[in-house]
């Protein structure tokens, strides 16, 4: 059967809404800075951030200042133990310890500068080994003046060019640091007989020896607001640039030489000091059995080179061999203790006579001082470093992922596996 729908009279009710299409007013339209109209449909152009360059990780610190609380404690040590055996060791000789610790400063003042000479080249990352040839060879070298002060200012000008050509041989020629080192100081002990046939025939007469403490004691502030000033992050990262730049790394950037110039000049500088002192205030070994025969000037058995001394107590001070690192206090506690265990030795030697091992181990304990400011130069750079950052691990995605392996059989993988209707079932 089919419905028939009964017919109706009545018109159909027209129930649509007829739609205004006339324009919005203009100002309810946004328009850009042109008077264009905007599309809504428009996204926002997306910029590109750049990438947020990671922060300068700083050196730890506190293994430095742990380290010179140490050495500070063993130079306490070492100078009660002086104290104790104070008229042994100085009675007879002294007027009392102010005054042998006077005359001791001043023999200390130029060791204590050619370390600080050492310890600069070294934290610039460029050895300079013109340094101890520099301050060695001015203390045998004949004046050119007879006026002292005016020689000062020769041996300064003579330091100055050495820092020169030194540079000139790290960056224009781009020679390694040490080798450049090597060749400035076969140089500066090569001119010493150029120097003694232009040196003035004349008498000279040296000024008498000031209290040594003095001395020792402007060496040391050199050395304190040196260390300070090495403290600042600025200041280490331009110690690691200028040796990229002496490992030829790095680019010649302006800062980086500037930074070169000035640090070789003034190693070169303190070590011409070193060697002035020495000249200056005539210090060299005394013959007799005088305790200031210890270290650089003292005769054998006890004697060692003031080179050696200087290396082992800019080591001692935490200086780092691989440049950037330093301390601040250590030089001059180092240079103290190392002092007063040479004042020590010295004695137990004498005591002991010339044929006793301890006169014929005197070297070794000299060459094992030398091993531990080794040890401690490279355990304080290691533990001076930066510390690692480790990412977080938030366990996600950290199992090794497999790849898939696909098999002949269907058993066991998991998959979808219709079962098709055979062809030769009838269709129902």
């Amino acid at each position: 059967m089919t419905y028939v729908p009964p017919d109706r009279d009545e018109p159909a009710l027209d129930e649509t809404r007829q739609l205004d299409i006339s324009p919005a007013p203009a100002a309810d339209h946004p328009r850009t800075a042109d008077g264009a109209p905007v599309d809504p449909f428009a996204g926002q152009v997306l910029e590109v951030a750049e990438p947020a360059e990671p922060s300068p990780k700083r050196d730890r610190m506190a293994f430095q200042f742990i380290w010179e609380a140490i050495l500070l404690l063993l130079t306490l040590n070492a100078l009660f133990l002086l104290y104790r055996r104070e008229n042994e060791l100085f009675g007879d000789e002294f007027d009392g310890l102010m005054d042998a610790l006077s005359r001791h400063a001043l023999y200390l003042a130029p060791i204590l500068l050619t370390a600080l000479a050492i310890g600069m080249s070294l934290r610039l990352g460029a050895v300079n080994l013109a340094v101890p040839a520099l301050a060695f060879a001015i203390t045998v070298a004949t004046p050119f003046e007879t006026n002292v002060w005016i020689y000062m200012g020769y041996v300064a000008g003579a330091a100055v060019v050495a820092g020169l050509l030194y540079v000139l041989l790290v960056v224009a020629f781009r020679v390694p640091a040490w080798f450049s080192g090597l060749a400035i100081g076969v140089l500066v002990i090569a001119a010493l007989p150029v120097t003694d046939r232009l040196a003035d025939p004349g008498t000279y007469t040296l000024p008498g020896p000031p209290n040594g403490l003095y001395v020792f004691g402007g060496a040391a502030v050199l050395a304190i607001a040196g260390g300070f000033i090495g403290l600042a992050p600025g200041m280490r990262d331009g110690f690691s640039a200028v040796k990229r730049l002496a490992d030829g790394e790095g680019e010649r950037a302006a800062s980086s030489v500037f930074l070169l110039l000035g640090g070789t000049i003034l190693s070169m500088l303190l070590a011409a000091a070193a060697g002035y002192v020495t000249y200056m205030y005539a210090l060299g070994p005394i013959e007799g059995a005088n305790t200031v025969n210890f270290g650089p000037y003292g005769v054998y058995p006890t004697a060692v080179e003031p080179q050696l001394l200087a290396f082992a107590i800019a080591l001692l001070a935490g200086t780092s061999l691989w440049g950037r690192r330093g301390g601040v206090f250590g030089a001059v506690f180092a240079t103290i203790a190392v002092w007063a265990g040479l004042i020590l030795w010295d004695q137990a030697v004498l005591d002991a006579g010339e044929d006793s091992w301890q006169a014929d181990y005197s070297q070794a304990i000299f060459a094992g001082v030398l091993l531990v400011a080794l040890f401690v130069s490279f355990a304080l750079d290691r533990l001076g470093r930066p510390k690692e950052q480790v990412e977080p691990d938030n366990g996600i995605y950290t199992q090794e992922m497999r790849p898939f392996e696909p098999t002949d059989s269907a058993e066991g993988t998991g998959l979808f596996e219709p079962t098709l209707p055979d062809a030769a079932t009838s269709q129902r």
